[in-house]
């Protein structure tokens, strides 16, 4: 016999992460727009926790999802700034904000955005290497603060 994950926890407890247009390992998709509607509106009616939308730049689509998804809405704007992502929250586009790759970078993110501290560059070649690098070494706030 085999079971979802919301069977196993329940559907308000699940979520599930899409992503739109991403054109990881060559992906080609056709009519993103029809095809991503149709799966958020499939969706809708379940009563998942959360949608986790990985922006791939089609500012309507997101518009459309915000306006269709009836619980929260995470997005993570690959890229963007903090400021660009925080202006998502106060203009209700998103409940939540995610960070990704920002927080491999940061491990301090919080720390670092409340003093506006300078964030550092994230280093994608050492992502899911298995080892270290990439996960340990990034410099901390207090170090980044007396070196520069």
């Amino acid at each position: 016999m085999t079971s979802t994950a919301a069977e196993e926890i329940g559907e308000r407890r699940s979520g599930i992460v899409i992503s739109p247009g991403n054109p990881f390992n060559d992906i080609v998709e056709e009519d993103v727009d029809g095809l991503y509607r149709a799966l958020v509106r499939a969706l809708s009616p379940l009563g998942l926790a959360y949608l986790n939308v990985v922006h791939g730049g089609d500012e309507n689509l997101i518009q459309k999802f915000r306006r269709e998804w009836p619980t929260a809405l995470l997005l993570n704007r690959r890229g963007a700034d903090i400021e660009t992502r925080v202006k998502d929250l106060d203009d209700g586009l998103a409940d939540v904000i995610t960070v990704g790759a920002q927080t491999l970078a940061n491990p301090d993110l919080v720390a670092r955005v409340k003093v506006d501290a300078p964030l550092n560059e994230a280093d994608p070649s050492t992502f899911y290497g298995g080892g270290e690098r990439g996960y340990t070494d990034y410099r901390a706030l207090d170090s980044a603060l007396h070196e520069g």
